[in-house]
């Protein structure tokens, strides 16, 4: 038996892009790194406890207070480190905030003019995101 996993991890875009709740103990970085994660997007105003105990995995951080969406330039920004690490191959986790019900994926996929952000996500990852969510 592995390593146990962080808290709700799950494949948004299967090998490429999950979601998990915040990694709280070192064996949930060894857990990601084991998948060949390389990255680390947390949305949360504090640091992931341990985020140094796997230097093979790059913490970004976008410090966005609980209960309010992410702001344009954070969202960008997002988006062009996931299609800087999409161009490499690297595989792509983001943790939860509370209140965010998705965090940056569902600000990147619904409620904009014209499907902008959802376009911008599905050239990032080479998917389409399905549904109009």
């Amino acid at each position: 038996m592995g390593v146990p996993g962080p808290p709700n991890f799950s494949w948004v875009v299967e090998g490429r892009l999950a979601g998990l709740a915040m990694p709280r103990e070192p064996g949930h970085y060894r857990y990601l790194r084991e998948r060949g994660v390389r990255h680390l997007v947390s949305l949360t105003e504090r640091a992931p406890p341990h985020h140094g105990c796997c230097p093979q995995i790059q913490l970004h951080r976008f410090r966005v207070p609980d209960f309010t969406p992410p702001s344009l330039e954070q969202i960008q920004s997002f988006l062009q480190i996931v299609e800087e690490a999409n161009g490499r191959g690297e595989v792509w986790p983001r943790t939860r905030r509370k209140g965010t019900a998705g965090g940056h994926l569902g600000d990147d996929t619904r409620g904009t003019p014209g499907g902008q952000r959802r376009e911008h996500l599905e050239q990032a990852t080479g998917r389409g995101c399905g549904g109009d969510n």
